[in-house]
């Protein structure tokens, strides 16, 4: 009898240190979801606060360049050093459709929107509200050449999640302007004055 009662006991044993376990896992689980659900909702309230525009203003052969506006309420940082926080994705149809994550582009200048005052680019690392950046995005090596009479589409990819996009269609290279066609589509040509 004395061996049976401490089988017995052993199993009760181990059955409380399973009980134990289970409970605490649950436990842990849950406030770990809470956690997540409380961070979300942060999130979706920075994203509410974030508002890009994007206007291409040339497209080459090989680079396009185009302005980003925030004209929401949260800064839009840039770079840190090195390290870039937003992404270009360019899609563009050359005998098939050809999409590129640019992540090596370049600010050519900040300036408020609609005005000629503009930031050193070096020390000014965001887009605060009511600014914008002029960027120049140019094709990987391996990428083939943008032709002429395409659809070009860009993509500007903040760290906060929330992007900006713009497709034209390039009939000859160069500065673009926009106007409304008759079905109120924008339509997109090549300035007098464009770029060769």
């Amino acid at each position: 009898m004395g061996l049976s009662v401490s089988i017995a006991s052993a199993i009760v044993f181990v059955g409380w240190i399973a009980l134990a376990g289970a409970i605490s896992t649950s436990v842990l689980c849950t406030m770990n979801a809470l956690g997540s659900m409380v961070n979300s909702a942060s999130d979706d309230k920075i994203k509410l606060g974030v508002q890009l525009g994007l206007n291409i203003t040339s497209i080459e052969a090989r680079e396009i360049n185009f302005s980003v506006r925030n004209t929401g309420s949260r800064e839009i940082f840039l770079r840190n050093g090195s390290f870039v926080w937003n992404s270009v994705i360019v899609c563009y149809n050359n005998s098939g459709w050809k999409t590129y994550l640019i992540e090596n582009y370049t600010v050519l200048a900040i300036n408020v929107t609609g005005t000629d005052i503009s930031f050193d680019v070096a020390s000014h690392s965001c887009i605060k509200p009511g600014e914008e950046a002029m960027i120049e995005a140019e094709l990987p090596p391996e990428a083939p050449d943008i032709v002429q009479n395409s659809l070009v589409t860009v993509v500007f990819a903040s760290h906060y999640g929330v992007g900006a996009v713009q497709e034209v269609f390039v009939s000859q290279y160069g500065l673009l302007t926009s106007g409304l066609g008759e079905s109120g589509m924008g339509v997109y040509s090549v300035a007098e004055d464009y770029i060769r």
